[in-house]
């Protein structure tokens, strides 16, 4: 048999799935996405504001503050929808495989 380009897919799913759905929901979703959403709205906040991304003027505690947890339940929603996506395409993808 031939390994179709979504064999590779299903190995790294099946991986990835090991580690368990929380720790993949925090580590793709909140640290990774969340993260990256959290210091790049920032960071574009301050540049629009106040003309540099790095600039603590203004109530940047403030907003540091309510970034911090709208970004971490925003990636855990992101993470969570992740993983139900994946594993619809791997439950599909593996019906598939058995009827081939």
């Amino acid at each position: 048999m031939q390994r179709q380009p979504d064999d590779a897919w299903r190995t790294e799913w099946e991986k990835l799935r090991q580690v368990g759905k929380n720790r993949f929901i925090w580590s793709y979703g909140v640290l990774r996405w969340g993260g990256l959403m959290f210091f790049f709205s920032l960071a574009v906040f301050q540049y629009a504001h106040f003309g540099h991304p790095f600039s603590l003027e203004g109530n940047w505690l403030a907003r540091l503050l309510i970034a911090l947890p709208t970004w971490i339940f925003v990636g855990y929603g992101y993470g969570r929808s992740q993983w139900q996506r994946n594993e619809h395409h791997f439950a599909q993808r593996s019906r598939q495989a058995r009827t081939d």
